[in-house]
């Protein structure tokens, strides 16, 4: 291995190196006496990861070690994009000491070490190294609650359902195996259009192995469960920084690896979007368990950024990964929000807990307005651009079908927004909330990141020209 290839795989060797010391430290000393230091190197970790990645950004498209390891700027833009915002998690989640106590920072860092292993990846064993590093990472965070009978059954069910997908993924890599005699993704698109029903069977057990990482239906069912049975920490943890890993394995494996076949696989992304989309959106409307709800919400919102994708397309591509950025960005100010509410004596498990909100904590009732309002898409913010952007991506790939049920299905979705919101606003409560451990780094995190959703809104373009210049050496 060059000196060369060693500064462009820096950044795993550093979370590697990070995730060594958490361990050494654990086998030393009781965390109870140092409850500052797992947090401390777990912030520091990403920190000097992204540090590392951003003075080799503008490095030229470079394949490593053998063509396993491809570097560009898309996989450097999502590693910065995960490791800021592990970053955040951490500091906004992991200073209570509940989460200071176990070994939850340590699983994290494991599941961000996959999470970078699979926005680089351009080797079938090496992307499903990556998977499973962040898989397993993901049932031990939903059964981290363990004196929590509902945390263990979601575990559970999330580690049989996740069983099931990666034998179907790698079943699909077999078939590929066996067609093509070559497992490096980099070779599958200089081959002939092959449209045989092997092919065809391969390359739909892999969507379903990257469907499954979504949570987009029909494999959605351990969303809800893992949001609900889990802490608002590990919520946060599994709704916002999976998703970014999923987006590097479906493009990787069917932008990078069978763009000839859009064809084939824009139609079964197609279908599995427009019924996340339906399906998430009008389950949700029943809910009253908040995390449920949003996770309901999260198979509603996975379901415009597979049919964005669909259509197949450089600008389609772009908008997908504008959306999920946006989605994230949302997801983390209400789990923020959530976090910042809840006690050690009481947590935020309905949406009537949030009853007089307005009362007696205003501004995190703003924030969380602002979450609302963003989610179902009302200008100016942010959200309403990343429903814009898919839809006019839609009409101008002649989706015109897809664009309408998206429009009527999001109309019907603000119902259950704007009952979080009616509940804040407008219901009143003899018993207000309270949050003793909260502290100053959370509610800076909540302001800042809440109010990003009006500004970005209102500034758009900053953030579109990021994201295309992350495509600059790919189109």
């Amino acid at each position: 291995m060059s000196i060369t290839e060693l500064r462009l795989l820096a950044p795993e060797i550093i979370i590697a190196s990070g995730i060594c010391v958490l361990v050494l430290i654990k086998s030393i000393h009781s965390l109870r006496s140092i409850s500052l230091l797992p947090v401390l190197i777990g912030a520091l970790t990403p920190l000097v990861a992204l540090l590392s990645i951003v003075s080799t950004f503008n490095n030229p498209y470079e394949i490593i070690l053998n063509g396993q390891v491809v570097i560009d700027t898309l996989g450097s833009g999502l590693k910065i994009t995960a490791y800021g915002l592990s970053i955040l998690i951490i500091l906004a989640t992991n200073i209570n000491q509940l989460n200071n106590k176990s070994e939850l920072i340590l699983i994290e860092l494991f599941a961000l070490l996959g999470i970078s292993i699979l926005c680089s990846a351009s080797n079938l064993l090496v992307i499903y190294l990556g998977l499973e590093t962040l898989s397993l990472s993901l049932y031990g965070l939903v059964a981290s609650n363990r004196k929590s009978v509902k945390s263990s059954e979601a575990a559970m069910k999330y580690f049989v359902l996740g069983s099931i997908a990666s034998g179907l993924f790698l079943y699909g890599v077999s078939l590929i195996y066996g067609l093509y005699g070559s497992i490096n993704i980099l070779d599958f698109n200089n081959l002939s259009v092959d449209t045989s029903i092997e092919l065809q069977i391969a390359i739909g057990f892999i969507i379903c192995g990257i469907v499954f990482k979504f949570g987009a239906f029909p494999f959605h069912s351990w969303v809800p469960d893992s949001y609900q049975g889990s802490t608002n920490s590990v919520a946060l943890f599994i709704s916002t920084l999976p998703k970014i890993g999923a987006f590097a394995l479906l493009y990787r494996l069917l932008i990078d690896s069978f763009y000839s076949l859009s064809s084939l696989w824009s139609l079964f992304l197609l279908i599995l979007g427009i019924a996340s989309l339906i399906f998430g959106n009008i389950v949700a409307l029943s809910q009253n368990q908040i995390r449920r709800l949003l996770g309901y919400s999260t198979i509603g919102h996975i379901g415009f950024i597979l049919i964005a994708i669909s259509a197949s397309n450089q600008i389609a591509i772009e908008s997908s990964l504008i959306y999920l950025l946006i989605y994230i960005i949302m997801t983390l100010a209400t789990f923020i929000a959530l976090e910042v509410l809840s006690s050690d004596n009481k947590s935020i498990d309905t949406i009537t807990d949030l009853k007089g909100l307005n009362n007696s904590h205003p501004w995190v009732a703003l924030m969380l307005l602002f979450c609302m309002f963003s989610m179902i898409g009302i200008p100016p913010f942010i959200g309403f651009y990343a429903k814009w952007i898919v839809l006019s991506t839609l009409l101008n790939s002649d989706m015109i079908y897809a664009a309408i049920i998206a429009i009527i299905i999001t109309v019907i979705a603000a119902y259950y927004y704007l009952r979080i919101v009616w509940y804040m606003y407008f219901e009143k409560s003899d018993i207000p909330l309270m949050k003793n451990t909260s502290n100053l780094i959370q509610k800076s995190l909540l302001f800042t990141i809440g109010s990003s959703l009006l500004l970005l809104g209102l500034f758009p373009e900053k953030l579109i020209s990021v994201i295309s210049q992350l495509f600059d050496q790919i189109y």
